[in-house]
């Protein structure tokens, strides 16, 4: 598992690195469980998932993770990652790279890279990149510039993955816990309507109100209640009314 401590002395490392080779800057967007660990909700992360605004950045991210070269050797030694195909994350996920760190003494570190899609849906737009933040951690950092995609955001990540990640609905009931915007989550969503194919954002939409139902009868399991919730069901039911109406779906 990636703690905190560990994300925040790899990423050092790259930025060196990055420097190093003289870089350009690179942007990373980090979604999931990294963004988690990093804000200290959650103690660790199996992998780190980040998001690029384009293929450019991927191929100059993609020479810094890989190149092998003993001039770069930074103060943690020489650092190369491997480019993994055939991943599972990437015919599950639609990962467009996965790169991977083997460390036998603090385990491996697995980078899993977007380009500006994830789930191949959820498009990085231009609101994520706005509410989204550097940490205090990363400031210094020269090359490489760590943004902290919003909580709202995740929360709409972690929304439409399959039902069958219990993980993330672990990681959806710390966000409600830590507390959720429901009117900005509502607001993406209705951006993501229109960057997103009308079939594929149906059945993503379906998946998410799904899987909030889901998460509303575990509340109601445990004697709780959101009514930021509660509400956010209701529009999103509304949502998908008001496309079966006018015809959006895959039947149009």
């Amino acid at each position: 598992m990636i703690t905190r401590e560990r994300l925040i002395e790899e990423f050092a490392l790259l930025d060196e690195k990055a420097r190093l080779m003289g870089s350009e800057v690179i942007r990373l967007y980090l979604i999931g469980g990294g963004n988690l660990a990093l804000r200290g909700i959650k103690p660790a992360t199996a992998d780190v998932d980040v998001v690029l605004e384009d293929y450019r950045t991927l191929r100059a991210f993609e020479a810094v993770l890989t190149n092998p070269s003993s001039e770069l050797r930074t103060s943690g030694g020489i650092l190369v990652y491997l480019k993994v195909f055939g991943h599972e994350y990437e015919k599950k996920l639609g990962a467009d790279a996965v790169y991977q760190k083997i460390d036998p003494e603090m385990n491996n570190f697995n980078l899993d890279v977007f380009v500006k899609r994830v789930m191949r849906g959820i498009q990085l737009t231009e609101g994520m990149k706005e509410r989204a933040i550097i940490p205090e951690e990363f400031k210094d950092l020269e090359k490489l510039k760590i943004h902290l995609v919003s909580l709202e955001d995740i929360f709409l990540f972690k929304g439409v993955t399959s039902l069958g990640r219990s993980k993330d609905i672990d990681d959806i009931l710390q966000l409600l816990e830590a507390g959720i915007d429901f009117d900005v989550v509502l607001d993406e969503v209705k951006v993501q309507k229109e960057a997103i194919e009308p079939e594929r954002f149906e059945r993503l939409a379906d998946i998410l109100l799904e899987k909030m139902i889901s998460i509303q009868k575990i509340l109601e399991e445990r004697g709780l209640r959101s009514s930021g919730l509660d509400k956010f069901i209701n529009s999103l039911e509304e949502l998908l009314s008001e496309l079966e109406v006018s015809g959006y779906g895959p039947d149009t």
